[in-house]
């Protein structure tokens, strides 16, 4: 899983979360990463490059 250290918090009208959540259940993900995703998607399709997503650092055994 990659790793995400900026915080951004948001606000929406009554049933935002709720919806999101559902939407997350039905695509088997975090309401994070469906937040997330959309929002990349919306920063594509606006025609600004999204922010790369570095993979994880893979731990030596």
């Amino acid at each position: 899983m990659a790793s995400y250290i900026e915080i951004m918090n948001i606000r929406g009208p009554q049933g935002f979360n709720a919806a999101i959540t559902e939407a997350a259940n039905r695509e088997s993900i975090t309401q994070a990463e469906f937040a997330r995703r959309a929002i990349l998607e919306r920063i594509a399709r606006a025609g600004v490059t999204p922010p790369a997503i570095k993979p994880p650092k893979t731990q030596e055994r």
